[in-house]
């Protein structure tokens, strides 16, 4: 069994023929699905997929970093989550928080002092409340490392996670180990090469698999909408660059999935 622990498959991408891709993953051996909210609509349409798919598909809530100008802070989220809370875990399939982080991308050559702010301040909210409800993080990090492992220091304790789409060098990987963060990889790793140096250096125990559907699109297919159906891709490339059969990465990070995420059998 394959799971891909991040698919946006509430984007408008798969509004067509969402249930066509739940099945086609499914025939691939991909069986379940983490999705996660990039802001308070797709947060919300996550848990109501969810409902729709008990044990399949589970939700994640979070504002992409890019939102903290537009956010109005995150009671929306906590809001979703009291009522999982009083409720039952079972009901709501709620089981991380995020996507959350920091992206300066879109920031090269500015100053931009206040926005990098504005992300970070919206991060630790996310950091505050994935500890308050005990549940792990999806962490997004793109051009921000300086600031990313600082903010997650300045925590009391420090939450469980992922590193979404992990792109960060071995100097950030040993970072990310050494606070005991997942490390996900997603089908970029067919095509960019810096992830063959990387890729080696990952423990095993540490390692998820995602497709960041309907980005990051694996070979052969680049260039066509990406779907959960190829994560066996990423997973054989991955096996390639370890030199591991690629079974065993399946039933690896299958297993690190349902205890990173705690999902139902």
């Amino acid at each position: 069994m394959y799971i891909d622990t991040h698919c946006h498959l509430t984007f408008p991408d798969f509004h067509p023929d969402r249930a066509m891709v739940i099945g086609n993953a499914k025939k691939a051996g991909v069986k379940k699905f983490i999705v996660p909210g990039v802001d308070p609509l797709s947060s919300k349409q996550a848990v109501e997929l969810a409902k729709k798919h008990p044990g399949v598909v589970f939700a994640s809530l979070g504002f992409h970093p890019y939102e903290a100008q537009r956010s109005q802070g995150i009671g929306v989220l906590e809001s979703l989550l009291r009522q999982w809370n009083n409720e039952t875990m079972k009901q709501f399939h709620i089981v991380a928080i995020g996507e959350c982080g920091l992206d300066y991308h879109q920031y090269k050559g500015e100053k931009a002092a206040g926005k990098k702010t504005a992300q970070m301040i919206l991060f630790e909210e996310h950091l505050r409340l994935a500890l308050r409800f005990n549940l792990p993080l999806i962490i997004h990090c793109r051009d921000a490392w300086e600031d990313l492992f600082p903010v997650l220091d300045g925590l009391p304790d420090m939450p469980r996670g992922v590193l979404h789409c992990f792109s960060g060098g071995l100097q950030e990987l040993r970072m990310a180990r050494e606070r005991n963060l997942c490390i996900g990889i997603d089908g970029n790793v067919t095509y960019a090469k810096q992830m063959e140096t990387i890729v080696p250096h990952i423990p095993l125990e540490s390692l998820l698999l995602e497709t960041d559907s309907p980005y990051l699109t694996p070979l052969p297919h680049r260039g066509t909408r990406n779907e959960p159906k190829y994560l066996p891709l990423v997973a054989k490339k991955i096996a390639d660059l370890m030199k591991k059969p690629v079974k065993e990465i399946e039933v690896t990070t299958a297993r690190n999935a349902h205890s990173l995420f705690q999902l139902s059998s």
